[in-house]
């Protein structure tokens, strides 16, 4: 989990219900969800706006994110308290495909989910593994491309189509990724060497993505990112991958002054991307 882009959502007090037009599809799901929870025939007498988003369709959970942000909200005005982890999770209806985002949401870090499928935690998410703050001064960019230069996206049923699609990882498959993961990526983290953390991730992303290459062309989806992303490795840059189905990419820094050394010429070597150097999220956002 990193700290942006932002996702804001504000909740008040209206004579009758209101939604953001942009999201109303969204919203009123969570609505109808929230009426059967509580048992209420009537919407709620809530104004919900979405004061900020992050990118959708760019493969950076932005969808997860802003359907726990508008359940929490709405939760936490009707009840005036807190809400608790089990009925957010229940009104924002995610995680079905990766339990990363919806963890996170509430405990950042790094987490690992699914490695053990034999254990449940009581609700349908893949509970958590492994969670781990990353070194403070590390940073990440997230790059984007122009819209022009983008490959088509994938979300919502045309996800789950393609997920349909694929084939179940082989038994050796699955173990290579997880030795990756155990033996090599998250012991990196947790004694913050950047170089076997940066190389693993590499390595990992690429291979996961070499899983879904039946339905996106190859280990990253389409050409664009597929070329965008071995230009930065070639250019030196480092723990470089597709974040979920892209067109998003992402590059990892071992400090601030790297980041910033690389943003100031980012446009010049990429052209038709953008980089926003991000802080690696160690405390949950403010409520």
């Amino acid at each position: 989990m990193i700290d942006g882009p932002t996702t804001c959502i504000r909740v008040q007090a209206a004579s009758t219900f209101e939604c953001d037009r942009r999201h109303r599809d969204r919203i009123v799901g969570i609505v109808d969800r929230w009426r059967q929870m509580t048992g209420d025939e009537s919407h709620p007498s809530v104004a919900i706006e979405v004061v900020e988003a992050a990118p959708s369709h760019n493969g950076l959970g932005s969808g997860t994110q802003l359907s726990l942000a508008i359940a929490f909200g709405l939760l936490k005005h009707t009840t005036g308290e807190t809400p608790n982890r089990e009925h957010v999770l229940q009104l924002a209806n995610r995680g079905r495909r990766s339990a990363v985002g919806s963890h996170g949401f509430f405990e950042p870090g790094l987490i690992v989910e699914g490695l053990d499928r034999t254990r449940s935690n009581g609700c349908d998410l893949n509970p958590i593994d492994h969670l781990i703050q990353i070194p403070d001064s590390w940073r990440v960019g997230v790059v984007l491309m122009d819209e022009d230069s983008a490959a088509e996206t994938i979300s919502g049923d045309e996800e789950q189509q393609q997920f349909d699609a694929l084939q179940p990882a082989t038994h050796d498959v699955r173990s290579r990724l997880v030795r990756i993961l155990t033996e090599e990526l998250v012991p990196a983290v947790q004694r913050s060497d950047f170089n076997v953390f940066a190389d693993a991730l590499t390595r990992y992303n690429r291979s996961s993505g070499e899983l879904f290459a039946s339905v996106q062309g190859g280990p990253y989806n389409g050409e664009a990112t597929a070329d965008l992303i071995e230009r930065m490795i070639a250019s030196g840059h480092r723990g470089v991958g597709q974040s979920s189905w892209g067109p998003g990419v992402f590059t990892w820094f071992d400090s601030e002054q790297a980041a910033r050394r690389a943003a100031q010429t980012w446009n010049e070597r990429f052209p038709g991307t953008s980089l926003r150097v991000q802080r690696p999220l160690r405390h949950p956002c403010p409520r």
